[in-house]
This record gives C-alpha cells, sequence and structure tokens, in this order.
C-alpha cells in the first residue's frame, strides 16, 4: 500500500501537476490522521473493556464476601437468640435452678467473633470508583470495622473479666470452667453463686445490655447488606447479559 502512494506522488511530480499532488497529500494527511484516531479508539476501547471487566470481576469478590459476612452475622444473631430467655430471667430476678440446665453458669463463657471479608471492598477502594454504592460499601465496613467491632470486643472484655473475678475468688472455679454445670450439681456454694448472687446479676445485666445493642446493630447490618447485595447481583447481572 505504502509503495501504491508512493507510485502515484512520483508520478504528479513528473506530471508536474503540483496543485493535484497537494490535494492528494493533503488527503494522505487526512487518511493518516483518521487511521490513527481509529486506532485511538479501539485501544480505549479495549481499555474500557478490560477496567470494565476487572471491575465486574470485583463485584463477583464483593458479591461473594457480603454473602459470607451476612451468614456470619446471623450466626452471632442467632447464637444470642437461644440464650435470650435466660439472659432475661437473670436480669428480671426470676432466676430458678431448672435454668442451669439452659446454660445459667454459662451465660458470661463465650462471645462469637466476626472476621469480616473486605478483600472485594479493599479492591474496589484501589479501583478509585466514584459512585454511591463504592462510597456506600467502603463506608458501611469502615463502619463495621470501628463501631461493631469495639462493641464485640466490650463484650469480650466484659466475659474476660468476669472469668478472672471467678478463677481468683472461688475454689469452685476449676470445676466450672470445664464441667458442663446442670441443677443436679452436688456444689452448692457454686450453686448460689449463678442462683442468688448480686454479683453475678449485676454482671449479667451489664453485658446483656451491650449484646443487645450489638444484636440490634447486627440486625440493621444484616439488612443493610442485603440491599448492597442486591445492587450488586443487579450490576453483574447486567454485565452477564450483554455477554450473552
Amino acid at each position: 500500500m505504502i509503495k501504491f502512494f508512493r507510485k502515484i506522488r512520483q508520478k504528479m511530480l513528473t506530471e508536474n501537476k503540483f496543485s493535484k499532488y497537494l490535494l492528494y497529500a493533503v488527503g494522505e494527511i487526512i487518511l493518516v490522521v483518521i487511521g490513527i484516531l481509529i486506532a485511538l479508539q479501539i485501544n480505549n476501547w479495549n481499555e474500557e473493556r478490560k477496567e470494565q471487566t476487572k471491575l465486574i470481576n470485583v463485584y463477583r469478590l464483593i458479591d461473594n464476601d457480603i454473602k459470607s459476612d451476612i451468614k456470619d452475622l446471623q450466626r452471632i444473631v442467632d447464637f444470642y437468640s437461644d440464650k435470650k430467655s435466660v439472659f432475661e430471667k437473670v436480669v428480671n430476678d426470676s432466676i430458678s435452678p431448672d435454668l442451669f440446665d439452659k446454660g445459667l453458669s454459662k451465660l458470661l463463657t463465650s462471645h462469637p467473633h466476626i472476621i469480616l471479608n473486605k478483600k472485594g471492598v479493599n479492591q474496589l477502594k484501589e479501583l478509585q470508583i466514584n459512585d454511591t454504592l463504592s462510597f456506600s460499601l467502603n463506608d458501611i465496613y469502615e463502619w463495621m470495622d470501628t463501631r461493631m467491632l469495639s462493641l464485640e470486643n466490650s463484650i469480650l472484655a466484659e466475659i474476660l473479666d468476669h472469668e478472672k473475678y471467678l478463677r481468683d475468688h472461688y475454689k469452685w472455679y476449676p470445676e466450672w470452667r470445664i464441667n458442663s454445670i446442670s441443677q443436679d450439681m452436688s456444689n452448692k456454694e457454686l450453686h448460689n453463686y449463678f442462683l442468688s448472687s448480686h454479683t453475678y446479676r449485676n454482671r449479667v445485666t451489664f453485658t446483656y445490655a451491650l449484646i443487645k445493642r450489638y444484636t440490634g446493630m447486627l440486625n440493621a447490618l444484616i439488612e443493610s447488606l442485603t440491599q448492597f447485595q442486591e445492587q450488586v447481583d443487579e450490576i453483574i447481572k447486567e454485565a452477564d447479559d450483554k455477554i450473552l
């Protein structure tokens, strides 16, 4: 093709047709410029397609992360829901020996912990996407990282402090720590602590107040994350439909 245009130029110069040559030269320049612009546009399309593909892959990761986090949050809500009736009986001073079989002595022994799945959100942050959904996802995960985990740590601190108190004040601590305590348990001193101790009731009451705030927060987060997941699912579906 280049040899072809070169022959045309040489022929025009030989025949002294300068005006035609000039017109031809301008046309050739325009064609070159158009070719460059087309190439740049194609390159831009390819880059945009790569960026869009990368974004959709990040959204797929976020979708999986949110599903996993919702499941974990619900697991913790269910954990405390199972203990709710016993907590409230202690708080309301309605303690009876049968509650030992329902976990009375173990209310302040364990606290489920959540590890947030933030890989997708962190990758989204790196892409620097400035839309409402991206900002909202970043905000809710940062909020969970601070407020939610802070309250979770407060509950854990109360549980650990109570265990240290039992360790330092009661000989029956090893028995309580190792065994499942039932209403048929023979250690009367152990029974009396959980049935009538103001210290235990006060600690349970304080910790339960934290737990109610915590589980209320978790329920709100589950609702919000579910809505975000629906939005992400819609974006992924639209992308998949375009491919099809």
